[in-house]
């Protein structure tokens, strides 16, 4: 035997189990930690994700309510009183609606960024909305149709779902999508920058870009450093489906090339079961973006 095959037959004769039992430890440390992030991020968005929705409910209303009076760029839809939606970024919770009406169509493309199943905003879009959800996960569209509480989502046409997180969305055609919408979801796509230049891309003449953005506190504050400290280091990203608690999306939005920008600053309050939550993503805008 060489020297490097006697140095290895010693090494693994006296270190052999040590390694075995690191290797053991690490792949169920790892397991155990995947395992942890997936039940944390579900109770998040069960929990306070749908808190957070109830709170919202007041703006949300106020945002989709155009919706109703939309006309379609595509020639088809407006022939049938429709329009095409999309939103990235489909949330779980406790609220769900109708699908399949065949008496007024909207088309809807959803958020996408790793949520559950609440569709809290679904139950904002009009009767007959065509519905095409971008999320991360899988199983979202078999939850929508074939789901216990599918029923709920009958007042809207399920299309299609798309598995991607926003920044790349090349199945969807240029100018093909009447209105997009994203709420608390762009915190968590890989570039916020490429997702808003789909967005418009995507968007038909006229389209709108609907949206309810978290935005860090301000700038110098207690809170802002906590927030910057917790996303840097990966620690809230990791826990809670990639959010970046730093995000400010407010100069993209206003600077990508919309023909007109209308947003408000807004801080929610209220009570909720995870207070720490709330006063980490208080802020927020909202508002619209016309193509």
């Amino acid at each position: 035997m060489s020297t490097i095959d006697l140095w290895v037959r010693d090494l693994v004769t006296k270190y052999g189990l040590i390694v075995i039992v690191f290797v053991v430890l690490s792949s169920l440390i790892s397991w155990k930690w995947s395992r942890f992030r997936q039940s944390n991020y579900k109770a998040f968005l069960i929990g306070f994700e749908t808190e957070c929705a109830e709170l919202a409910s007041s703006y949300k209303k106020k945002l989709f309510a155009p919706l109703e009076h939309m006309v379609s760029h595509d020639e088809v839809l407006r022939s049938l009183n429709s329009i095409r939606i999309l939103e990235i970024g489909v949330k779980t919770g406790r609220y769900t609606f109708h699908f399949f009406s065949l008496s007024y169509t909207i088309t809807l493309i959803i958020n996408l960024s790793c949520f559950s199943f609440s569709g809290d905003n679904i139950q904002y879009y009009p009767e007959g909305a065509h519905f095409i959800a971008v999320d991360c996960n899988r199983k979202l569209g078999d939850y929508l149709v074939n789901g216990d509480r599918a029923w709920q989502y009958e007042h809207v046409i399920f299309e299609r779902l798309i598995i991607a997180d926003g920044s790349s969305l090349k199945g969807i055609p240029t100018g093909c999508v009447d209105v997009v919408v994203t709420t608390r979801s762009l915190c968590s796509t890989k570039s916020t920058l490429n997702t808003l230049k789909e967005i418009r891309r995507i968007l038909a003449p006229g389209g709108r870009y609907l949206f309810f953005e978290h935005l860090p506190d301000e700038q110098g504050s207690f809170i802002s450093r906590v927030q910057m400290i917790l996303t840097r280091t990966r620690i809230w990203p990791a826990l809670y489906g990639g959010c970046r608690l730093d995000s400010n999306p407010t100069k993209d939005i206003e600077n990508i090339g919309f023909e007109e920008v209308k947003l408000e600053h807004v801080v929610l309050q209220g009570y909720v079961s995870q207070p720490h939550h709330l006063l980490l993503s208080r802020h927020h805008i909202v508002g619209s973006a016309t193509r």
